[in-house]
């Protein structure tokens, strides 16, 4: 079930308040049109009725995807610095809702599902498209280091985040995000040799990636902020 609180946002532009509908759950089997909603960043985006301003909705909702075998619990990405004990939470509300504190028909659901842990709408849509064109997360994340690492002069910043934007079977597509604004302040492509499988990490991406074993927040933000 999609479960929606009614709330009330204030644009930043003006100052106008408008009723919204705020998520709480997204389940995306029943509610593709949702999930389809993330990917475009029409999802909790609201135009404000006075001065016509973007407002977006802040980012805490769960996700649930059981076809495609995701739980991810989004938090504000105000709340990155306290990223260990959102982990914490997140791994909490797991286990009580699929996990080892759960109804035992629950529990076999969870069995199919692996839990996630995202700061921010781009950090969620990355999921999703990763999702889609069959990119497990611990390898992009070390792949997006090794973009660090050989790209000169990347836009790093406190507010700013690479993220995975697209692809096809040939190569993925990567932004740099403005993370307040979303806006997009530059892009890159990577043949998707560079795309590696666990398995076939060179040694000093195995050395990293023991940094995220058993981990729910697997961003390479995690190693950043450690």
């Amino acid at each position: 079930m999609s479960i929606f609180n009614r709330a009330v946002a204030k644009c930043a532009n003006c100052g106008h308040e408008k009723e919204v509908k705020l998520a709480a759950s997204v389940n995306a089997v029943r509610r593709p049109d949702l999930r389809a909603a993330i990917l475009d960043a029409t999802f909790q985006a609201e135009a404000c009725e006075e001065c016509g301003g973007p407002i977006r909705l802040p980012a805490h909702l769960t996700y649930l995807d059981t076809g495609r075998g995701q739980w991810i619990l989004l938090q504000d990405a105000s709340g990155l610095p306290q990223w260990a004990a959102e982990e914490q939470e997140a791994r909490e509300i797991f286990e009580e809702n699929f996990g080892k504190n759960a109804p035992p028909a629950s529990q076999e659901i969870g069995e199919n599902l692996t839990p996630r842990l995202v700061f921010g709408w781009p950090a969620l849509r990355e999921k999703l498209i990763a999702s889609d064109l069959s990119v497990r997360d611990l390898p992009l994340e070390l792949l997006k280091v090794t973009i660090l690492r050989d790209v000169p002069d990347p836009p790093l910043a406190d507010q700013s985040e690479l993220r995975l934007t697209g692809g096809d079977d040939a190569a993925l597509q990567f932004s740099w995000i403005n993370t307040e604004t979303e806006a997009t302040l530059s892009g890159l492509e990577v043949p998707r040799e560079g795309d590696r499988d666990s398995d076939d990490q060179p040694e000093d991406w195995m050395d990293l990636s023991a940094k995220f074993e058993g981990a729910l927040f697997v961003d390479m933000k995690r190693l950043i902020l450690a």
